[in-house]
């Protein structure tokens, strides 16, 4: 095992999965190192834009996927004090169960020739100044090393690789944490997702399928902090309060245990170090509010697994190509990034939460550029043009 390890994937979860894919496609060595056991629930992420569609496209996983996914047409948007606004999804849209999509890509990885080593990475190894391995603990508790030419961290927001690294950037202004689940009972969504939103808050609902719906309370820490002892009771109560009247958790019933996410925010200083590539949430997280994750996880996993295949093609040219996708993935990320703290500021401000949703009313094509950018279906450059800015602030 320790000499099949050309590349070892910290993490086996959509960005893990899809560039441990891409490797083994391409006949080189991946070994993925997953603590959890496949399928597993993770009722976040269960939407996929049209960007994460092509990149599943891409991997050759789409036409199987869409059998079990539910179609989506946009997003209903419903500010404080106003009507709901529908905005409807630039391209093809789906809603499916994270179960079921990181045990499908996972599945195909290891079909292609990845290996799967069930176990928790707690450390990395270093030979001559980089990174050449990882140390982790089995399933029985057992310490082992498994040396690599390459680490590919896809261990989510918090990435222990990217500490280990030394890549961990400090967080900053308020953090937020998502509390809630799957249900059962709600109904009426007629395609769409649904996000009520106030100051520093939001109510999210993702219909699965006929019957079941992800549902998520987004909080400020602060909020979080003063419902102890409370939980459940103080998520249905900011539900309703901001469902006002339309959405509320009246009616229904969760299925499986409530599910507490965050801080939902990560950055890193970069995406690389020598030996080491980090892909997916554990080389930066934007707000899960604009929807990116599942697609940053999937383009960023397929894109590092290129840039390893350029490497092995030529050794030589190691540096000059992993500094290209270095570059890459800051440029686009430091986009949406502007782009995410734009729609931030456009849902924690009341004042330009109404005029946006006049505006995004108005002028269906400013609507349509920016939820094509945030779907990446188009350059988030596009949606960030003054021409845009303007139609949804002035």
């Amino acid at each position: 095992m320790a000499e099949r390890a050309g590349v070892v994937v910290v993490g086996g979860g959509p960005a893990g999965s899809a560039c441990a894919l891409s490797l083994a496609r391409r006949g080189i060595a991946v070994t993925i190192v997953e603590r959890a056991r496949f399928p597993r629930s993770k009722p976040c992420g269960e939407y996929l834009s049209g960007g994460a569609i092509a990149a599943l496209d891409e991997l050759g996983l789409g036409r199987e996927l869409r059998l079990f996914a539910c179609p989506l047409r946009g997003v209903r948007l419903v500010p404080p004090g106003m009507p709901a606004l529908e905005l409807p999804f630039a391209g093809e849209a789906l809603s499916l169960d994270r179960k079921l999509l990181d045990a499908m890509l996972l599945g195909q990885a290891l079909a292609a020739g990845a290996q799967l080593v069930q176990g928790r990475v707690e450390d990395l190894r270093f030979e001559r100044g980089r990174v050449a391995g990882v140390v982790f603990r089995d399933e029985a508790g057992e310490r082992a090393a498994l040396p690599a030419r390459f680490v590919v961290g896809a261990d989510g927001c918090g990435s222990l690789v990217a500490r280990k690294l030394g890549l961990v950037r400090p967080l900053r202004g308020a953090r937020r944490f998502a509390l809630g689940g799957h249900y059962r009972g709600l109904s009426g969504f007629d395609g769409f997702v649904e996000m009520y939103v106030g100051s520093g808050a939001y109510f999210a609902l993702n219909p699965l399928d006929a019957t079941r719906t992800n549902v998520m309370v987004v909080v400020r820490d602060r909020a979080l902090g003063e419902w102890a002892g409370a939980v459940d009771a103080n998520v249905r109560g900011k539900a309703a309060e901001l469902g006002r009247g339309r959405r509320s958790f009246a009616g229904a019933e969760r299925i499986g245990p409530r599910v507490a996410v965050g801080p939902l925010s990560f950055a890193v200083s970069s995406p690389a170090a020598p030996g080491a590539l980090l892909v997916g949430d554990a080389a930066g997280m934007l707000n899960p509010f604009t929807g990116q994750g599942v697609f940053l996880a999937l383009r960023s996993g397929i894109d590092a697994a290129a840039a390893l295949a350029a490497v092995f093609a030529e050794p030589g040219r190691e540096a000059e190509r992993l500094a290209l996708y270095t570059a890459r993935r800051e440029r686009d990320f430091a986009l949406r990034r502007r782009l995410s703290r734009v729609v931030d500021l456009l849902v924690e401000v009341p004042v330009l939460t109404r005029r946006a949703a006049v505006r995004l009313r108005r002028f269906p094509p400013a609507a349509q550029t920016l939820m094509a950018a945030l779907g990446g279906t188009l350059a988030p450059e596009r949606a960030l043009a003054p021409p845009v800015l303007g139609r949804l602030l002035l």
